[in-house]
């Protein structure tokens, strides 16, 4: 029986050329040499299409990291109580170059006091009139903030908007209040590039 030689098969993963051929190691590893320094922090997801969209988003924009805050979930060891498999096929194979961090929404005071001490801004990004938001597009980011997300029907828990140094909205000019928290994740790290990154 003749030993067919993948090695020169066409790759088809969802890779832009000059990564085409590359382990996911040496993809990863080029990606983090060009990382910019800004972290996005999504609080309680529960839709996976959100998630690897949140994922894809990290990827696109080459984000230092990705931090999922997930729901107690009693029925698990503590180490593991933070801890939801999702669905990763929406992420389109990004998952396997992005640094993505899970971790128990408890533990969020942690997270924000790390981030500080390493000299982070956090932005919650909401529209909550009683926070005086304000407009991203006025916004001069600096390199090092952290961006909080947290989803549409639920909105963002006032302890992480105390905790975060200040809210920004995206103006919208439509009818509806807001946008997908996949979508924001989105127009907040184009935004961020825009500032930070090379326009190449």
């Amino acid at each position: 029986m003749t030993k067919i030689d993948l090695s020169r098969s066409n790759d088809y993963r969802n890779v832009t050329d000059y990564y085409k051929g590359k382990s996911d190691a040496e993809i990863r590893a080029a990606l983090d040499a060009k990382r910019s320094p800004m972290v996005a922090i999504m609080q309680t997801l529960s839709h996976d299409f959100n998630k690897a969209s949140a994922v894809r988003n990290s990827n696109a924009f080459a984000i230092r990291k990705l931090i999922f805050l997930n729901p107690e979930n009693p029925a698990l060891p503590d180490a593991q109580s933070g801890i939801k498999k999702w669905d990763r096929r929406g992420a389109l194979g990004t998952q396997h170059y992005e640094h993505i961090e899970h971790h128990r929404i408890t533990d969020y005071q942690a997270i924000f006091d790390q981030l500080h001490a390493e000299g982070y801004t956090i932005y919650a990004v909401d529209n909550i009139s009683a926070y005086q938001p304000r407009s991203l597009y006025d916004e001069v980011l600096p390199a090092k903030s952290a961006f909080l997300f947290g989803e549409e029907q639920l909105g963002l828990a006032d302890d992480l908007i105390a905790a975060s140094d200040a809210m920004l909205y995206i103006p919208q000019y439509g009818s509806v209040r807001s946008v997908n928290v996949s979508v924001a994740n989105g127009i907040v790290a184009a935004f961020y590039a825009s500032q930070h990154m090379s326009h190449h």
